[in-house]
């Protein structure tokens, strides 16, 4: 027997006995290795002085640019020269912009363009979504399109593209396999659309990290408000947006009905992931502490639930 395959039979009994114990830990999806990169913040101290930035009006590209101006001072306090950004929006959904079931296709093109322009050598937008064919909802969503536009390279996910790793902080999930472009990148920014969710109630930016990761996504939403916190801590977002120009209201989070969207016309912006979440969820008419994922992720100590803390002014642009 070889080396490697005896390595293999260990990692695969060890993951069966973490399985039986009500914890996950997944081998079999995604190469595994001795030295995998490792998803750090690019800039701790945006998230030591976070702040969080609404901003309401007619142009998502405008308002994304003003809201990462207002949270973090400007892309370029985040994204250095040469520097190789990742940002992964909702495009998981054959449905066009106006459902709401993917983030907003000018919000993304916005976080493209001020990537670019504070000097990232490659600026790759992409999403493991649930389509098999990921080209239909790239196009539908009207992301790739605009993206491409604003100067990114659109990435298409293949199974060859992940690697298992460690979850750090892991409560229920211990190890999973993750796109390598989003533990390799220099900054990570995780661009959600805000949307009702049939199995935890919502999805914003803690949930869209369920697009970084391969496996067996459908295990994942047992105990979903555990697994949430899981895997958005196993590859830490540098900066969290949140697309609330429109949102899904119910049959999320596919959507598909005009009459379930909402225009509220805001986006929000911040190092914390969990303030962002918490200030959207009441956009529903939900308390933070009501949303099991966010209440979680918050007693964990990844984020603030009491975003009003750290919200300034809802601004126009």
């Amino acid at each position: 027997m070889s080396k490697e395959h005896r390595v293999s039979r260990r990692a695969l009994l060890a993951g069966g006995v973490a399985a039986g114990a009500g914890v996950w830990a997944v081998e079999r999806f995604g190469r595994v290795q001795a030295e995998v990169p490792r998803k750090r913040l690019k800039n701790r101290a945006l998230l030591d002085k976070r702040r969080l930035a609404v901003v309401k009006g007619a142009d998502p590209r405008r308002m994304v640019r003003r809201a990462v101006g207002e949270a973090i001072g400007g892309m370029d306090k985040l994204v250095g020269r040469g520097d190789r950004v990742v940002i992964k929006p909702n495009m998981s959904w054959d449905r066009s912009p106006a459902l709401a079931a993917n983030t907003n296709p000018a919000v993304v093109a916005g976080l493209v363009a001020m990537c670019v322009e504070a000097g990232a050598r490659t600026v790759d937008v992409l999403d493991h979504t649930c389509n098999t064919d990921p080209r239909v909802t790239y196009a539908a969503s009207g992301i790739a399109a605009a993206a491409r536009a604003a100067g990114a390279r659109i990435r298409m996910v293949r199974p060859g593209d992940f690697v298992t790793v460690d979850v750090e902080g892991g409560r229920r999930v211990r190890r999973w396999p993750y796109l390598q472009d989003v533990l390799a990148c220099d900054v990570l920014i995780n661009a959600a659309v805000a949307k009702h969710h049939t199995t935890s109630k919502l999805t914003m930016v803690l949930k869209n990290s369920f697009g970084m990761v391969g496996g067996d996504r459908g295990r994942l939403h047992r105990n979903i408000h555990e697994t949430i916190p899981d895997i958005a801590g196993g590859a830490k977002a540098d900066l969290a947006v949140l697309d609330a120009f429109r949102i899904l209201t119910a049959h999320g989070p596919t959507g598909g009905n005009p009459d379930d969207v909402r225009e509220p016309r805001l986006v929000a912006a911040c190092a914390d992931p969990v303030a962002v979440d918490a200030w959207g969820a009441t956009l529903f008419g939900h308390k933070p502490w009501e949303i099991g994922f966010i209440a979680n992720a918050a007693d964990r100590g990844m984020g603030e639930a009491d975003f009003r803390k750290i919200m300034g002014p809802v601004t126009g642009a």
